[in-house]
């Protein structure tokens, strides 16, 4: 009997061991989402001792120069320049205010009113004199629970147009000169010559120092962008707001930005007290922004748009 061939079996290669791919790491965001933002704002809670300091703020500084933020609002929307010999008013609050000349050119003109959402005798309707304005004062909210209706008529932002509000040019004007009229909104550097720190070398108007105040700061903020916003709602003026003194807080100490939120609920401690130095110890003793928004849509002054 012949005996049966034996055949091997097929020899497989050995197979190399499955490496598994290294799970890539989640991006960590650069800022606060549109939530954190809205959630921080709602849950704000301005510390009691300090509300008479943020109420003279607001009267004496935000509000008392709010002419001025609205002219330099409506020449980065038009792009023009106020007469300084004529007069006009976007509320009815602030009549016969003086223009200001910030550019020099052959043909001037004269910016045209822009159209209130809200008739102006609403303000004599619903509000014949100013609220009260105690530390206890809560003005009613609106049906949407979105934030405080304004009390003084005709205030609504409006978002939709693209015009940059004018309580956003007065924190940034608070956060980068203290209010003073004689430095650049750029970076708080004196209108007595072109700004040195960063962004160095402005503005650029046509003409050597000195400079006024509004065509500087009309310079900042079409050099920041803000002339091509068309919708400027909540989440989008605290980013802002806090992008002009970095996102270092949120970044590498995992904390809420005093430049937002000092003087209230949300900041206890940490400061940046020079670039690049953190102190985990040091408190700010400049009020936030955010604070200051806070503390007008509570007061009725201003409703800022959540979405």
């Amino acid at each position: 009997m012949k005996k049966k061939k034996q055949i091997s079996p097929t020899v497989q290669p050995k197979q190399k061991a499955k490496v598994k791919a290294k799970a890539k790491p989640k991006p960590v965001p650069s800022t606060p989402s549109d939530v954190e933002y809205q959630q921080l704002f709602d849950t704000c809670t301005i510390t009691t001792a300090k509300l008479a300091e943020v109420d003279k703020i607001i009267d004496d500084k935000v509000v008392a120069n709010r002419g001025r933020y609205e002219d330099i609002a409506t020449m980065v929307q038009g792009g023009a320049m106020l007469d300084q010999q004529q007069t006009f008013s976007t509320s009815s609050l602030f009549r016969s205010r003086p223009l200001f000349n910030a550019f020099s050119t052959t043909a001037q003109r004269q910016l045209a009113n822009p159209v209130p959402q809200v008739p102006e005798p609403l303000f004599q309707q619903l509000s014949p004199r100013a609220p009260a304005l105690s530390l206890n004062f809560k003005p009613p909210s609106n049906p949407l629970g979105l934030g405080y209706m304004c009390q003084l008529g005709g205030d609504i932002s409006l978002v939709g147009n693209g015009r940059i509000p004018w309580y956003f040019i007065a924190c940034v004007h608070y956060l980068e000169c203290s209010f003073s009229f004689k430095k650049h909104l750029h970076n708080g550097d004196p209108l007595t010559g072109y700004t040195v720190q960063v962004p160095a070398g402005r503005p650029k108007v046509g003409h050597p120092p000195p400079f006024t105040f509004e065509e500087s700061a009309v310079d900042a903020l079409k050099l920041m962008g803000f002339d091509k916003v068309t919708s400027w709602k909540l989440p989008f003026i605290l980013r802002k707001l806090e992008a002009y003194n970095g996102f270092g807080y949120f970044k590498y100490h995992n904390m809420n930005s005093p430049y937002l939120w000092s003087y209230s609920n949300h900041y206890t401690k940490g400061k940046y007290v020079k670039d690049g130095k953190f102190d985990k110890d040091a408190v700010s003793a400049q009020l936030g922004s955010a604070v200051i928004l806070k503390r007008m849509e509570e007061r009725g002054l201003i409703f800022i748009p959540r979405f």
